[in-house]
Parts: structure tokens; sequence; C-alpha cells
């Protein structure tokens, strides 16, 4: 019998998930930024739709998103908190959290905040997600390598 691997609190399929839905957010993202509202007016029909759809996709993928946070993020943070036997990973996983609050703190801002602040944050938070997935294979490398 072989020994199970220590996962470290995510499951192969949570892991995955949760890739998924980053994936998904940050492409949607992408396009939004790519073509803003203020310019739906001028956009072919196919673009309108895309844009709009990418902006109903980018809410519901944040509502996923943070049942992913409480299915795996959480667990794995509990269980890694204090095991610093490997400091650099250790501490991308620490700014990997930190980047994922100010995301999700960001996108409160731009769902609830004033015209004004969302004039200001929406720069701020585009460029968060954008660099999101260097932080994210910075922390998980290795379980794209296969290893654990």
């Amino acid at each position: 019998m072989s020994k199970p691997k220590h996962l470290a609190g995510w499951g192969r399929a949570t892991f995955a998930w949760m890739a998924s839905v980053i994936v998904l957010l940050w492409l949607t993202g992408l396009l939004m930024y790519a073509w803003p509202t203020a310019e739906l007016m001028d956009m072919s029909e196919l673009q309108a739709l895309l844009r709009r759809g990418s902006g109903v996709m980018h809410g519901v993928l944040s509502w996923a998103f943070c049942v992913m946070c409480g299915r795996g993020v959480w667990p794995h943070v509990r269980m890694m908190w204090h095991k610093h036997s490997e400091r650099a990973t250790w501490w991308w996983g620490m700014t990997n959290l930190a980047w994922l609050l100010l995301l999700a703190l960001g996108g409160l801002v731009l769902l609830y905040g004033s015209p004004d602040w969302h004039e200001a944050m929406s720069p701020v938070h585009f460029w968060l997600g954008a660099v999101l997935p260097v932080i994210v294979l910075a922390h998980t490398w290795r379980r794209w390598l296969g290893r654990s």
C-alpha cells in the first residue's frame, strides 16, 4: 500500500475547480477591461454581447470563488499557518492571501462604492487581477509539476 500524498488541505478536485475559477475570472476581467462599458454604444453586437456576458460571468464566478475559498483556501490556511519549513512557499502563500483579500475588497468597492471610488478602484482592481496568475503560480508551482 502506498503512502498517500500530503495535500495540505487541498484535494485534486478542489484545486482544479479553484484554478478554473481563477482562470475564468482572469479572462472575463481582461475582456471587461479591453471593452469598457463607456464604449458599449460603439461596439458591434457581438462585442456588446461578449462584454455584457463577461460582466455577468465575472459576478457569478466571484460567487463561485467565494465558495471555493471556503472549501479549499481556509482549510489549507488552517493546516499550513504554523508550518514554516519552506519559508519561500509560506511567504508566497501569505502574499497570495493578501492579494486575494485586496482583490475581494476592490470588487466590493466596485460593486457598492460611489462613482468616485469606482473610478479610482477600477484600474487598481484590474492590475491586481491581471498579475494574480503570477502570484498563484509562484505559490503552487510544485502542484502543476505533479508533486505536492
